[in-house]
């Protein structure tokens, strides 16, 4: 009974150990640096929409309330 749990330990610690080393990821400098850019050009598009954005409200208002007139 204990050598067949031992067994099935082993075989099970092998699996997680082989399952971790093809995880590890393997992330470049490139692949930092395309995520980076992105992650800045997001930044750059909510910011935009984020200044803009009153301004639009206003013009929207103003072209529905000219609708109505």
């Amino acid at each position: 009974m204990f050598a067949q749990l031992r067994l099935m330990s082993s075989r099970l610690m092998r699996r997680t150990g082989l399952l971790a080393r093809d995880e590890r990821g393997d992330f470049g400098i490139g692949q930092i640096a395309f995520i980076v850019a992105g992650i800045v050009i997001i930044g750059v598009i909510i910011s935009l929409v984020t200044n803009r954005l009153p301004t639009w409200i206003d013009q929207l208002w103003d072209w529905v309330a000219g609708l109505f007139d």
